[in-house]
């Protein structure tokens, strides 16, 4: 096995969360082939070391591939733990009893899909910008977006600091009294991209939902609750991946 940090084999095996194995080894709880370790950014290979913790030697059993759709709850935090305490996408899958990548952050105020797994190789190649994963989104914003605004949301408008935005793909669903809805299409995933777009055009966001990822969609799963990829998507999206 490759070498990673001891905090996160602690919290990989299932023993605590990173804060908590970040503190078991401040504390002097953890030893490495037999010497104790302070440092959290310690390495190990936890396939030849003897990792130890609180002298009880850790054992490791590969886990079988686990995936995942959740729908993400408005004002719950994209990661499994969260250090200011705030809610969380792990206080949802505690049950799972498994440490599980979240694939395709949201922001803290918006909702919708994400992909939870423990195959680490599927994430990276699900997360990395080089992949180009279409992401669809459905978009309420303030106001009613006349066309010359509108046209402007293409690859190539400025969000600020230097950066553009990638391909992209939009269509007017609904316009409301004081609000439009918009289903917008994106392939990158930079921070706070959908807002800074509609800031950029003078309409804020108000309400902001992931419907797909590739060829992964939100369906009627109720907020907040997750389920298995049945077979059929899994082959779906191995055959994606592999365009």
């Amino acid at each position: 096995m490759p070498e990673k940090k001891v905090q996160l084999i602690i919290r990989d095996a299932g023993l605590g969360s990173r804060r908590s194995a970040d503190q078991m080894i401040r504390e002097g709880r953890v030893t490495v082939n037999g010497r104790v370790i302070d440092d959290p950014a310690v390495t190990a290979d936890p396939g030849r070391d003897h990792i130890k913790v609180d002298g009880k030697l850790m054992r490791f059993t590969p886990a079988a591939p686990q995936y995942y759709l959740f729908n993400k709850p408005r004002h719950v935090v994209s990661t499994m733990d969260d250090p200011e305490g705030r809610p969380c996408v792990g206080d949802y899958v505690k049950q799972l009893k498994t440490h599980l990548f979240s694939i395709g952050r949201l922001d803290f105020d918006a909702e919708g899909l994400m992909i939870l797994t423990n195959d680490g190789m599927l994430a990276q190649r699900l997360s990395h910008p080089s992949g180009k994963i279409p992401r669809t989104y459905l978009v309420k914003v303030k106001g009613t977006p006349d066309p010359a605004s509108l046209s402007m949301i293409r690859k190539g408008l400025s969000l600020g600091e230097g950066e553009r935005v990638g391909e992209v793909q939009w269509a007017l669903l609904k316009s409301q009294q004081t609000t439009t809805w918009i289903k917008l299409v994106l392939y990158e995933g930079k921070k706070n991209e959908i807002k800074r777009i509609f800031f950029r055009i003078g309409h804020p966001v108000r309400k902001l939902r992931r419907v797909s990822f590739g060829p992964l969609t939100l369906g009627k799963l109720p907020s907040g609750m997750w389920r298995a990829l049945t077979p059929a998507e899994m082959e779906e999206l191995a055959a994606f991946l592999e365009q």
